[in-house]
């Protein structure tokens, strides 16, 4: 929401809209539901076969071209495309009510912009809103892409939706908007994938890149910094023209567990969520479940695996705009291709259902066998009609609770300490407090001016998504029983965007009394220079046109600075397994202009890398990942094996005849494994059972091992190092169970960052078990290898596209070392 203002669009009164919304609302004849059915063409007839069919999958195309088919064929369906995908696929949502409501769609929707904001919802109308207005669901499919029965079912979802007799009744009071893929490139990439490899032995198999252009299975974290494009245009619509009461996002989970997980979530539940979105999820999970139970449908599991803590996700972050965010999470097969389990392969989750047995959450166990995709089609259909018609018989409370939702938020925003948050308008880095901004603008949040700052009042609609972003998560300490290893969180634990970007801002215990409610807005890109800010993380996107410019360009911070004559030639480490963190690193190296090249292990394992190369970017993996890759008996010869030793081989020559070596995080085993580096890695044990307890115990260390799973950390910085140029002296990493280094005085390796001497001076925001364990100990490192030298960085300096405060770090270490540089 950008501003108290209306943002109505209705075409009518809102008198006029409300009395023919109740017009529309009589019966639907049955008759002429099944004469319009008689003519709508059904999922099958168009694919030519049973939607779920085993070993069949319908493309984007045969999706798009499905939907096209339905929306030509009968009134009950709208299609809206919300813009083109990444890879310029286009973006989808159907809208699916009585001919009646499809109608008058936008008005409907209008009327949701008033309910949401209740500033601007007047007395008049209310209680005929109350009485009339329809309830608004959006169900959301296919995130990641390999959860492929979502964007298969989610056509006879749309076809039962408009031709049923009970479900168009039923969609009087209700409507649903349909996005049968929010991953419309990645269920290409799958679905090509799957055929290619159909009859093979690797039928079914998982695919040797992301699915998804930069972002794979993380475009599921992106709902609060929408870096991505999708991202960006449902965030738009959700919050900026549907403004629906109920977000659901259909997943798919491992098969080892539960045939379908539903809400009720597992603790711990976030502050800033309020207590009625609880409720309001666990209700519908009740009538999800229970109608799946009716239809016979056994190992329905909820309050396990996945809690209400982190935000980000597609379901979470609906949850701080007044919408009850819930996803479901069905046991998936190979792709398209049938499994069939034994009793022995059933062993439950981790968190909620330890073991594979009946219990209160879990009254009716899957028995062992043949599970389809037809079965997973089968499950979320169920689960899908019954949140239609609990929707629908509820449909006046929805609209009442969503009324009350906003009115909290306002009140709470009145009445607590904190009344707005300040964002000074002087910052040691200006665009990263304009990003910052951006995101939260994107996010619906309103914000005002003064002479000096910017200015986020408290008392507004979408409170809890700026309060819960702005402010520092404190993670509860949850032990899998007493005295016991800590329980994992379902991700991460912080995510203060304050702390990630490094922004300035201050918490207001009153509204400045000079307000300007000129609404923010983003300002554009500084011009080419020949000297480089390297406060200003901006200033690095215009290095290639400024060396085009001015021939050379220095880089750095006062007397601190590095010359460049040319960039130098970047090469980014792509394995064949799928790496995330390499999909984020060449998305921000595109963000900010600047060029690489993907280096595959065949480019590798064939040498003479300083030939080609000043620079190698390897993203966060194990060595185990970058040395074996992929399993003969798991991929196609072609993306199978990673380097080898013929390819760490080839890395070490590189390296030695003077090439700069780059590291992330877990990457940094490469370095002291196969390079020689002589540091002790630090690193969070894979299971924090209490034989890792023991053992810490054994040898003298403390009986609490080190776990930080997914928390912001406090270093120390040396700024006279070329890699923390433009750095402040204290900074915040983030560390998602990452590596620290053991640097011994003697040795010749460099300390770039490191974390503070007392235990207690290292948490920022989230949670940190065992930070004795860190305290004084290395987060980043250069070390000489050869002629060239190793950067080592024991964190993600470009983590999911948030941490915009370190991102001058890692351009720095690829730059500084490489090429032309000189100091």
């Amino acid at each position: 929401m950008q501003s108290p203002s209306p943002r109505v669009r209705c075409s009518l009164s809102p008198s006029a809209f409300l009395a023919a919304l109740t017009l529309a609302s009589g019966s639907i004849p049955a008759a002429s539901v099944r004469a319009q059915a008689a003519r709508v063409p059904t999922p099958e007839s168009v694919l030519g076969y049973r939607v779920g069919a085993d070993r069949k999958l319908a493309d984007w195309g045969e999706i798009t071209g499905y939907f096209a088919r339905l929306a030509a064929a009968t009134p009950a369906v709208f299609i809206e495309t919300l813009g083109k995908s990444t890879m310029g696929q286009s973006l989808i949502a159907a809208i699916v009510s009585t001919p009646e409501n499809v109608r008058r769609r936008e008005d409907i929707f209008a009327a949701q912009r008033q309910l949401a904001d209740p500033r601007i919802l007047k007395a008049s109308d209310e209680g005929a809103l109350y009485a009339n207005q329809p309830a608004v669901l959006v169900i959301q499919c296919n995130i990641h892409a390999d959860e492929i029965a979502s964007s298969q079912m989610v056509m006879e979802l749309a076809y039962r939706l408009a031709t049923n007799d009970t479900l168009q009744a039923e969609l009087r009071n209700a409507v649903v908007i349909l996005i049968p893929s929010v991953n419309p490139d990645g269920e290409q990439m799958v679905v090509d994938w799957y055929r290619s490899q159909l009859g093979t032995k690797w039928e079914g198999g998982e695919m040797p890149w992301i699915y998804n252009k930069y972002t794979g299975h993380d475009d599921n974290r992106d709902w609060f910094m929408m870096t991505q494009v999708e991202t960006k245009l449902v965030t738009h619509a959700l919050y900026e023209e549907w403004l629906p009461e109920i977000f659901y996002d259909v997943h798919q989970q491992g098969a080892e567990g539960s045939r379908l997980f539903v809400p009720p979530f597992l603790d711990p539940v976030d502050p800033n969520i309020d207590p009625l979105i609880v409720r309001g999820i666990g209700l519908i999970g009740a009538e999800m479940s229970t109608a799946l139970e009716s239809k016979g449908k056994s190992g329905v599991v909820d309050h396990a695996v996945y809690d209400m803590w982190w935000h980000g996700g597609a379901r979470s972050t609906p949850a701080r705009h007044n919408m009850i965010g819930l996803l479901t999470e069905a046991a998936s097969v190979k792709v398209a291709t049938p499994i069939v389990q034994t009793d022995s392969e059933l062993t439950g989750h981790e968190r909620g259902l330890p073991t594979y047995e009946r219990s209160v959450n879990f009254p009716n166990p899957w028995k062992a066998g043949r599970w389809t995709l037809r079965d997973i089609v089968d499950y979320e259909l169920i689960a899908s009609e019954a949140l239609v018609h609990l929707a629908s018989v509820e449909r006046e409370r929805y609209v009442r609770d969503f009324v009350t939702l906003g009115r909290r938020e306002l009140a709470m925003g009145q009445s607590d300490s904190v009344k707005a948050w300040e964002i000074p308008l002087q910052q040691r880095d200006g665009s990263a407090a304009i990003a910052m901004m951006d995101a939260l603008r994107l996010g619906g949040i309103e914000m005002v001016t003064t002479d000096s700052s910017h200015i986020i009042p408290m008392a507004q609609p979408f409170r809890a998504h700026a309060k819960d972003l702005l402010e520092i998560q404190h993670y509860p300490k949850r032990l899998l029983w007493p005295g016991g290893p800590p329980e994992q969180p379902y991700d991460v634990t912080g995510w203060t965007l304050p702390l990630q970007m490094g922004v300035r801002v201050r918490a207001l215990t009153e509204l400045p009394k000079q307000l300007s409610t000129t609404p923010f807005i983003g300002v554009g890109g500084p011009a080419a220079r020949s000297n480089i800010d390297a406060k200003h993380t901006s200033d690095y996107s215009l290095l290639a046109r400024s060396i085009t410019d001015f021939k050379k360009v220095t880089v750095g911070a006062g007397a601190n600075h590095y010359t460049l004559t040319r960039l130098p030639r970047i090469a980014v480490y792509r394995p064949w397994t799928g790496n995330m963190d390499e999909g984020w690193c060449r998305w921000v190296l595109e963000q900010f202009h600047l060029p690489y090249v993907s280096l595959t292990d065949s480019v590798a394992k064939a040498g003479k890398l300083r030939d080609h190369f000043d620079v190698l970017l390897v993203p966060d993996m194990s060595l185990r990942e970058m040395r074996d890759g992929n399993s003969p008996a798991e991929s196609p010869p072609r993306y199978a094996g990673g380097l080898g030793t013929a390819g760490i081989e080839a890395i070490r020559e590189f390296v030695t005849n003077g090439g700069t070596l780059v590291l992330l995080d877990h990457a940094s085993e490469l370095a002291t494994e196969s390079l020689g580096v002589p540091v002790k890695r630090i690193v969070v044990p894979r299971r924090l059972t209490d034989e890792t307890r023991s053992r810490a115990a054994g040898a003298g260390e403390s009986t609490e091992p080190l776990y930080a799973p997914g928390s912001i950390l406090r270093v120390l910085v040396d700024t006279t190092n070329a890699v923390a140029f433009g750095m402040p002296d204290t900074a915040a990493v983030y560390f998602t169970n990452s590596v620290t280094f053991d640097v011994t005085a003697a040795s010749q390796v460099r300390v770039i960052a490191r974390y503070p001497e007392r235990g207690d001076d290292i948490l920022l925001s989230g949670y940190l078990q065992g930070a004795s364990q860190i305290a004084g100990k290395a987060a980043a490192i250069t070390a000489p290898v050869g002629r060239g030298h190793v950067v080592m960085f024991g964190f993600r300096p470009q983590h999911r596209g948030q941490s915009y405060g370190t991102f001058r770090m890692l351009f720095n270490a690829l730059l500084a070392g490489g090429g032309s540089a000189t100091q």
